[in-house]
């Protein structure tokens, strides 16, 4: 049992050791590719640094934030949800109570205009034109002529 251990151990280091290597390919047209294997011949290749593999710790750490993070993403959602829903709710409760207001003005005039028949309820009264005032008649002023006369 000791041997298929070491064994397994072996071939699990050999089979991750490729995968480690990551290179940078930057190409004669000046794109960038990223590859585990070689670069093509006119590109230029640089060797990344590749961060270790987690401990089993730290993944166990990383799965929980991912965990917390997307739990933390559906309460939000769902608290959106609500809001929403709430706002068009009330939306709704406005204009039932709008059409409403409306529905009873109309009933209103229905039942004054049955009160008051349309011949007096719907007549419309003349319009008013402001009266001006006669202008005052102008006096002639005999006497000023008669001063002109040399024979008094």
């Amino acid at each position: 049992m000791g041997r298929k251990r070491v064994w397994a151990g072996v071939l699990g280091i050999l089979l991750a050791g490729p995968a480690l290597a990551v290179f940078k390919c930057v190409g004669s047209d000046g794109r960038v590719t990223y590859t585990d294997g070689p670069c093509a011949a006119d590109s230029r290749a640089q060797a990344v640094e590749v961060p270790p593999p987690l401990t089993p710790r730290e993944e166990a750490e990383a799965r929980g934030r991912g965990e917390r993070l997307l739990e933390d993403a559906r309460e939000l959602d769902a608290r959106r949800s609500a809001e929403v829903a709430e706002r068009q709710r009330s939306q709704d409760a406005e204009r039932r109570a709008e059409v409403q207001q409306r529905e009873q003005v109309k009933e209103d005039a229905e039942h004054w205009s049955a009160v008051y028949p349309a011949a007096i309820y719907g007549r419309r009264w003349p319009s008013v034109k402001p009266v001006q005032p006669k202008p005052k008649p102008v006096q002639k002023d005999t006497l000023g002529k008669m001063n002109a006369y040399p024979f008094r």
